[in-house]
């Protein structure tokens, strides 16, 4: 019976689908990364960020969200932003002259 389950654990082993992806991440983000691989030894720096994005998604949603915010919530809140539209490009001096603009039609008191 243990040879049979040895067969069958090689066999899983043989078998096992290994799915590989290209990700784009900036220098910092690397160098980060690379920090991170020989602080703690790991050969590759494949191995390091599938590490470290292995352990990232198996912590609990509150270690990731310091604004204490459930899943689900923030879920509803991704998809808000994604309903209201493409982004719009920021302009430092609508933003001044909006905040003048209310500055000055304030209500004192």
């Amino acid at each position: 019976m243990d040879e049979l389950l040895q067969v069958a654990q090689m066999a899983d082993l043989r078998y096992r689908v290994v799915m590989t992806t290209t990700l784009t991440i900036s220098d910092e983000l690397a160098a980060a990364l690379e920090a991170k691989r020989k602080q703690a030894g790991i050969p590759t720096i494949d191995a390091a960020a599938e590490t470290l994005l292995a352990d990232a998604l198996e912590s609990e949603v509150s270690d990731l969200d310091d604004l204490g915010l459930s899943e689900e919530v923030l879920r509803e809140l991704i998809a808000e932003g994604e309903a209201s539209g493409p982004t719009v490009a920021w302009d430092a001096q609508a933003a001044r002259d909006e905040v003048r603009r209310r500055f000055a039609t304030r209500k004192p008191g």
